[in-house]
């Protein structure tokens, strides 16, 4: 998936939540930026990764192209995640286009720097949820 065609999409978010736009950097391999940078970064396929100390502020990593399997990997742990609160509800499933996987993305890495979150992925997984209803992706 190209994510630079989805470039509104996340202005749309990151004004959301009182993030600047200039602040949304596409690269080519999040790990290896982060390594330039000093920062950790284990996962090599990370698609997203939302900074919010480094010396010119928060950046907002966005993997130029996700491959469709990194996508999946990410869809199948939420599956994974979400059957941990209901073997009847597939969470994943809601999640029926690129724009809505995308934005789920976001809003769980963003959901990641909130204190009352942090590393808990099914509370991260919970927050975007409510988010994307809020904002109205499960309209349509």
């Amino acid at each position: 998936m190209d994510t630079r065609e989805y470039f509104e999409l996340f202005r749309y978010l990151m004004e959301q939540y009182c993030l600047r736009q200039e602040d949304v950097l596409f690269v080519e391999n999040i790990a290896a930026w982060c390594r330039e940078q000093g920062l950790p970064e284990p996962d090599k396929e990370r698609p997203m990764r939302l900074v919010l100390k480094t010396p010119v502020g928060c950046r907002l990593l966005i993997r130029e192209y996700i491959p469709d399997k990194i996508i999946g990997q990410r869809m199948n742990a939420l599956r994974i995640r979400s059957q941990l609160k209901s073997v009847a509800t597939d969470m994943a499933d809601r999640l029926n286009s690129g724009r809505k996987e995308l934005a789920y993305l976001f809003l769980s890495e963003y959901a990641a720097t909130l204190p009352e979150i942090g590393d808990d992925e099914l509370l991260a997984d919970d927050w975007a949820f409510k988010e994307m209803e809020r904002l109205g992706f499960f309209r349509s």
